[in-house]
């Protein structure tokens, strides 16, 4: 299973890819994921099976906890992408 940046480089590779009408909004919601977790959890970020140890459903809840509000559309889909591409 990969680490946060292993799983975050792969989904930016396989999101610019794809000839999408605003690839920038997903990617800025990466991107403010991160940010929020490196201020909050930066250990996790550093966590070799985070993905493992992490079920999406409890990852999401966090980062919206943390954020304070509901998750955007671009937000549920990096999760989504992140889960996807962490093995």
């Amino acid at each position: 299973m990969k680490n946060w940046s292993q799983t975050a480089k792969a989904y930016t590779e396989d999101h610019l890819s794809k000839s999408l009408a605003q690839p920038e909004r997903r990617l800025n919601a990466l991107s403010a994921i991160e940010n929020k977790f490196k201020e909050e959890f930066p250990y996790m970020l550093r966590d070799e099976n985070v993905f493992r140890n992490i079920q999406k459903i409890y990852l999401s809840k966090l980062y919206e906890c943390l954020k304070g509000k509901p998750l955007s559309s671009a937000e549920e889909s990096v999760f989504t992408g992140l889960y996807k591409f962490c093995n």
